[in-house]
């Protein structure tokens, strides 16, 4: 049997940028043993495979790393619709404009609640010179938030700073969860995300553990020469010292940690988030959000994608 396959650089312009991610589009012969060694074979930090369903414009999904299924997240969703667009295996009606309507139905798999649930996602697609250019998503979240994060000296500590690198302007750490858990830490620096190092003794002796959250989500509004609002970087003790992985599933966690501080006015806010050193594979992500005080809170996510490579798996 042969499968194909796309790899797709997410979240970025050019190819080599971004974060690169496979697509497997017709997965419906798949048996989960299978798709567990695809991805493992694949080695890329997640796979993403498709599934055919009874409604037009529609796919199911579901994702695997290299060792288990996870949940979905912007990333493999911007992945799977710039795939199905690209490769027109979903395209638009003639009395379309440019933009394709793609919807998915992602498999979600909480393993805080220990309950598996499934999010329907809708993207917009814009095409151009028959190029899917740019993908828009839509998530409706809810939010926990806790304000008893560590203190500035502890979280200093876990991440080899100084107490004077944490927080910026009103900005301060919380705790926020849209179903996974994040500390999410203000920096007052750039070089200071980029010089962070997770110490995992002074994180096991502070109170963050006990909130269950795994990750740090760094930010700073300070990105250097670049055009982007943040720069962020997650941190954590599964992530290695060299690493600087997606931030795509803390998104929903990071935009309702914005939208928590009083400063931050009613109504919809646009702005753009860097990931990854500015001499690396940087990411770029645009995200809308609209702020109504509450803890439901509406994002759109939107970036760019380029296909480098496709090629077919034997089984």
């Amino acid at each position: 049997m042969k499968i194909k396959y796309y790899i797709a650089d997410v979240f970025a312009d050019q190819p080599f940028m971004g974060v690169p991610l496979p697509v497997v589009p017709k997965a419906d012969d798949l048996t989960d043993e299978q798709m567990q060694k695809i991805a493992t074979e694949l080695s890329a930090s997640s796979t993403t495979f498709l599934f055919e369903s009874n409604e037009q414009h529609c796919r199911k999904m579901r994702v695997f790393t290299k060792e288990k299924e996870i949940s979905s997240n912007t990333h493999t969703v911007l992945a799977a619709s710039f795939v199905l667009a690209q490769s027109k295996l979903i395209t638009k009606h003639q009395t379309d404009d440019n933009h394709l309507l793609i919807t998915l139905v992602c498999e979600n798999k909480n393993s805080v609640a220990e309950k598996n649930s499934t999010q329907v996602v809708e993207t917009y697609v814009t095409e151009s010179n028959e190029q899917a250019s740019l993908i828009q998503q839509t998530y409706k979240t809810h939010a926990a938030i806790d304000y008893y994060a560590p203190t500035h000296e502890d979280l200093a500590a876990m991440l080899s700073l100084t107490p004077a690198d944490i927080g910026f302007d009103s900005y301060r750490p919380l705790i926020v969860s849209c179903g996974l858990p994040f500390l999410i830490v203000p920096i007052k620096s750039y070089h200071a995300i980029r010089a962070a190092k997770f110490n995992e003794l002074a994180w096991s002796n502070s109170s963050a553990p006990s909130s269950l959250a795994q990750e740090i989500l760094l930010y700073s509004n300070n990105t250097d020469e670049n055009p982007a609002d943040f720069h962020a970087r997650l941190l954590g003790p599964a992530i290695a010292h060299h690493e600087d992985p997606p931030i795509g599933g803390a998104i929903a966690a990071f935009s309702n940690h914005i939208c928590a501080h009083e400063h931050i006015q009613t109504g919809t806010h646009v702005y753009a988030v860097q990931r990854g050193a500015n001499e690396a594979r940087k990411s770029l992500l645009f995200i809308e959000m609209d702020n109504n005080k509450s803890n439901d809170l509406t994002i759109r996510v939107g970036g760019s994608a380029v296909l480098v490579a496709e090629g077919e798996l034997s089984l």
